[in-house]
């Protein structure tokens, strides 16, 4: 584990972007997407504040293991947990842990939900049900609607707990991409054949961090932010500037000098004997790709002290090198903090594009040896 460099996780901000989503649409329920550790931010901590600080009762994890952690680690919350793809609701530990638990699948095949509907014990479980509307990914096929109507009422139900559909194209126009256009479309077609068939649903949700941007979702019951809570927009790059999302990043990723040394254009540094383009200096930062520091950073820019540097060479497993112009060998000192990504959203969305990285992807590739540590005060 490394001690001096960190992920500071900011609690406060996280209060701050559930708020500004309220904002954006007020009156709706919040199921907070917190699988893969919390996008990498620490899932335990932040379930823990958003349920005793924000007030969120409904979490959603990728699979059955994270909601189990969850249930174990904070047994004393009244929180429903959804599991969103990794279900296997007809394995006989996964059935009991289901039943036992309280933790709902999100069922998005045929196959489970005849499952669900034809397991005695299960028969007053609540039933969510996602639908595949045009992502064509997990989903109950849009064109069998029909038969699933079919399959719940000859089970004799007349409910479900939770409908919801996933846009593939969020990062775009909500108002004129012609696949948001096509599944929301389907959705509200999906809902009215339910509804006419004399089934009740509860609860709908289509939203997630794109379409919240664009303040889409007002006529859901949930809204499901993932990304978001935890500061960045999903949106395409030439749609950011017109997004009413002013979210900032719960975290700043850290580290600190640990060399410092001139260097002359043609000289070599790091394995591969990288010769570097200028005169100047190299601060050697304690990440690497052991850390999630990833080979992929070579050639982002890194910001110190009002300093622009380039990360030159090959990143190390344990270290990487930042070439500076000689200007800044005043400002670079062994020991000065180092901060790769701070709460402003700007340089991350930087370092995202020119490391050809998601935003996704740079905040849960930090590996574990990066200690996660929060806050909530300044």
């Amino acid at each position: 584990m490394r001690f001096r460099s960190r992920l500071l996780v900011d609690l406060n901000q996280l209060a701050n972007n559930h708020q500004l989503i309220q904002e954006l649409i007020p009156n709706k329920e919040i199921l907070f997407m917190v699988k893969a550790d919390g996008y990498g931010h620490g899932m335990i901590p932040i379930v823990r504040f958003a349920a005793l600080e924000l007030g969120i009762k409904q979490f959603g994890c990728a699979t059955l293991g994270e909601a189990l952690t969850l249930r174990e680690e904070l047994p004393d919350l009244d929180t429903e947990i959804y599991v969103f793809s990794d279900v296997q609701v007809e394995l006989k530990d996964c059935t009991d842990f289901y039943l036992h638990r309280r933790i709902i699948p999100v069922l998005s095949n045929f196959h489970d939900l005849e499952f669900i509907l034809d397991h005695k014990d299960f028969r007053h479980f609540p039933l969510c049900l996602k639908f595949n509307t045009g992502m064509n990914r997990l989903g109950l096929d849009y064109e069998s609607s029909e038969q699933v109507i079919t399959k719940i009422l000859k089970s004799g139900r007349r409910e479900i707990f939770h409908l919801m559909t996933h846009y593939a194209s969020s990062s775009k126009s909500m108002e004129e991409d012609a696949q948001n256009l096509l599944q929301k479309s389907r959705f509200e077609n999906l809902i009215k054949e339910i509804q006419a068939a004399g089934i009740k649903i509860t609860a709908t949700s289509t939203a997630n961090t794109g379409a919240i941007s664009q303040q889409s979702g007002t006529l859901d019951t949930h809204l499901r932010p993932g990304l978001m809570m935890y500061g960045p927009t999903s949106l395409a790059p030439e749609l950011r500037p017109q997004s009413l999302w002013r979210g900032k990043l719960i975290s700043q990723l850290e580290t600190y000098i640990i060399k410092v040394f001139p260097i002359k254009k043609g000289e070599c540094i790091g394995y591969g004997a990288t010769q570097v383009q200028s005169d100047g200096v190299i601060a050697i930062i304690a990440l690497g790709y052991g850390d999630g520091f990833s080979t992929r950073f070579m050639g982002a820019r890194l910001n110190h002290q009002g300093h622009e540097g380039v990360v030159t060479g090959r990143v190390n497993m344990d270290m990487a090198h930042v070439h500076f112009p000689m200007s800044a060998l005043k400002d670079l000192k062994v020991g000065d903090k180092f901060i790769v990504w701070g709460h402003d959203p700007g340089p991350f969305y930087r370092l995202s594009e020119e490391t050809k990285t998601l935003t996704y992807e740079l905040f849960c590739q930090l590996t574990s040896r990066v200690p996660r540590v929060h806050r909530t005060s300044p």
